[in-house]
């Protein structure tokens, strides 16, 4: 009779297993269709598409992340087709696994109706965690490859081919995120120890062994094979090390306390951390109700594993291995936090967080009766997770726009960004344009335009890689002789680094080489624009913005008297290829004066005009009102060699105007170049800036009249 009961117990579990896995599906399938992710998505997409087609990963594509996801995905392009309905197939294949594992694995530990709760947790999870969980990412893979060990590793307490296949799956999270499936490998021992039977412990860490080592000799025989372990290593050992000493990633962690409130650092960059659910439906809107959830969702991950130690306290009845496994696996994913700890990486440790916590009850003697109000608890949590999720991915759908990144990538944008007329324009100004397989150069982060318009990157870097100009630069400049079209983003990140920083030779040669179409939009809705090959406007001779530290400025005071000014000036985002030189303002003005020896054919070049520009932390609104000049100081007198008068004609102006003037006359000589505005009435104290747009002095190239 017993073993009747054994049977029948697991055969109960298995049923709830697959419908749980096939609850999970559905889930995962009603947003599996939304949001395309340009970055995360984007450069794995992009690079599998390229290996698909014969090129190697770390010899071909330079990246710094596991190659598993990549391979993974290449393997599957090459099978069905590089489309991006595989990728998104793929992931919500992988949740249903896990979502069944772990159930599976809560049963065995004897939850009862505690393990449906921890079913719904994961099948809720890809709508209300939206959009990371339903997209091809490295470190979503990695989430599901854990909890997949972690029910191997559970059965490999008393299996020896599970503790072997467990070894390997935690090979397969090291090879999707490394430092994850180290840290998980590394968790997983103890429970293994605690679990296994005393007579047998060093025999199953022996197998766990095997299995992640046999899964990494298996992943350097296949790069061998190819004749790519060089570059192998230097993917996985010397970026990531190079990388890590620029902290070029790293961020503030959030205020926790007190409840309700940001301090300073982080209120500057609140959509980092917001939800991104609440962001998507909402918008960006600092509210104290929103700033209290999103502190408790980071504060949930470090409450479910203090509240893991103390349920160890000999206290309580002896915890079951599955909390000592699981917990391993929530401090992996909560090790994401690190070193930016931005809703990006928050949103992978959520799920494991609260599914440790519903663990906690789990001893190592599981009970044989249900407790009435645990099991009522889990079928309300259940219900409302469930019930929540649905409603979540029926106002995701609700709000979706249409699809706007062409055939290849039919995928419905929910974000404000790409829900805008951005990314459309980009795509209809495009197509007509290239041919298939034409380089074009998205050089931020938005790899996935280049599987959209079927062009191909003539560079092997899919994204940036911060603090490596010198790695960068010297491939990617040549790279770009032979491109008629880039792809510029506006969405900077003034928390790290400005692209213009990274790569400031590159900057220079869009600046030099490229301009917006004349037939190309520009609105407020214009974050993402086309660059055309121009004209050649010639070699920078002064970049007045890199010499602004050696610059006099000056604001004039109610009276219009000038006076020197000190006040430190916030650094302004690049608009439309333009890298703003802000200028500090008084009542009546400001400006500041650059003393140099101007060279034989020099052109001054600049743009002047844009309204509205960011910092971190504060956006900035131009004088409506005043007048804009450059001028030429020599013995003590300016004479104007450009202006623009502000008014209703250029205010407020979502694009730059140009300014190109002859300097030739002034060859040889040594002189003041002042760049400022004059305004006659009083310039309000939240206008008191003024910026110019990628000022400069250069020699040779095109010859382009002034705006006037």
């Amino acid at each position: 009779m017993q073993g009747s009961a054994a049977r029948d117990d697991r055969a109960s579990a298995l049923r709830g297993a697959l419908a749980w896995g096939l609850v999970a599906a559905c889930f995962g399938g009603l947003v599996a269709g939304l949001e395309p992710n340009l970055l995360e998505e984007g450069i794995v997409v992009h690079a599998a598409e390229r290996m698909a087609a014969g090129e190697h990963l770390f010899r071909d594509i330079v990246l710094f992340t596991a190659p598993l996801p990549y391979e993974l995905l290449a393997l599957l392009f090459r099978a069905l087709g590089a489309e991006i309905a595989a990728a998104r197939i793929a992931v919500v294949a992988l949740q249903a696994l896990a979502t069944g594992l772990l159930f599976a694995c809560a049963r065995r530990a004897g939850l009862g109706a505690g393990a449906h709760a921890i079913g719904a947790s994961m099948a809720a999870a890809p709508p209300l965690l939206v959009p990371l969980l339903s997209t091809f990412f490295y470190t979503t893979l990695a989430w599901y490859f854990a909890v997949c060990a972690l029910a191997a590793a559970l059965r490999g307490t008393h299996s020896r081919a599970a503790a072997v296949a467990a070894g390997a799956l935690v090979g397969a999270v090291a090879l999707c995120k490394q430092h994850t499936g180290v840290l998980l490998a590394l968790g997983f021992v103890p429970g293994l120890w605690l679990g296994s039977p005393a007579g047998s412990r060093l025999a199953r860490l022996r197998d766990y062994v095997a299995g992640g080592v046999g899964m990494a000799l298996a992943t350097v025989a296949l790069y061998a094979a190819r004749g790519d372990l060089a570059p192998l290593w230097q993917a996985q050992v010397e970026l990531p090390l190079a990388l890590a000493g620029t902290q070029s990633y790293a961020t503030h962690f959030m205020s926790l306390w007190p409840p309700g409130q940001l301090d300073p650092v982080s209120s500057g960059q609140f959509s980092l951390y917001a939800p991104s659910l609440y962001t998507t439906l909402f918008g960006f809107r600092v509210a104290p109700g929103i700033v209290l959830t999103t502190q408790l969702l980071y504060a949930l991950p470090f409450f479910a594993l203090a509240a893991t130690l103390v349920r160890s306290l000999p206290l309580f009845p002896r915890p079951h291995p599955l909390v000592w496994l699981h917990a391993a696996l929530l401090l992996a994913m909560t090790a994401n936090l690190y070193p930016r700890p931005d809703w990006g990486h928050v949103y992978v440790a959520l799920p494991p967080a609260l599914v440790q916590l519903l663990l906690l009850p789990a001893t190592a003697t599981p009970r044989t009766q249900e407790r009435p109000l645990q099991s009522a608890f889990a079928v309300a949590l259940s219900a409302a997770l469930l019930l929540g999720s649905l409603w979540t991915a029926l106002s995701l759908r609700n709000v979706s726009g249409d699809p706007q990144l062409g055939p290849r990538v039919p995928l419905r944008p929910v974000s404000y960004a790409n829900r805008t007329p951005g990314l459309q324009r980009v795509m209809e100004f495009l197509l007509p344009r290239v041919t298939p397989g034409e380089p074009i150069f998205v050089p931020r982060q938005e790899p996935l335009l280049y599987f959209a318009t079927r062009t191909r990157n003539p560079t092997p870097f899919p994204g940036v890689l911060p603090g490596l100009r010198e790695l960068q630069e010297p491939v990617i400049l040549p790279a770009l002789e032979g491109v008629r079209f880039v792809v510029m983003s506006d969405l900077d990140q003034p928390a790290h680094t400005y692209y213009r920083d990274e790569l400031p030779g590159v900057q220079a040669y869009l600046e030099r080489h490229f301009q917006i179409p004349r037939d190309f939009p520009l609105d407020d809705y214009t974050w993402i624009f086309v660059l055309e090959r121009g004209p050649d406007l010639g070699e920078n001779k002064f970049d007045l913005i890199a010499l602004r530290p050696r610059a006099r400025a000056f604001v004039r005071d109610a009276d219009g008297a000038p006076r020197d000014a000190s006040e430190p000036l916030p650094r302004l985002g690049s608009r439309q290829l333009m890298r703003p030189l802000p200028i500090p303002l008084g009542p009546h003005g400001g400006g500041v004066d650059y003393e140099l020896l101007i060279p034989p054919g020099a052109t001054f070049r600049s743009a002047v005009g844009y309204w509205a520009l960011a910092a971190i932390d504060h956006q900035y609104l131009h004088s409506p009102g005043g007048r804009v000049v450059a001028s030429i100081g020599r013995d003590g007198q300016f004479e104007e060699i450009a202006a623009v008068e502000y008014g209703e004609r250029f205010w407020p102006a979502r694009h730059w105007l140009p300014l190109s003037v002859d300097l030739s006359r002034f060859a040889g000589q040594r002189v003041t170049l002042r760049l400022e505005l004059r305004s006659e009435q009083e310039i309000l104290p939240e206008h008191r800036m003024s910026w110019w747009g990628s000022p400069r002095i250069t020699v040779g190239g095109a010859s382009v009249p002034a705006v006037q």
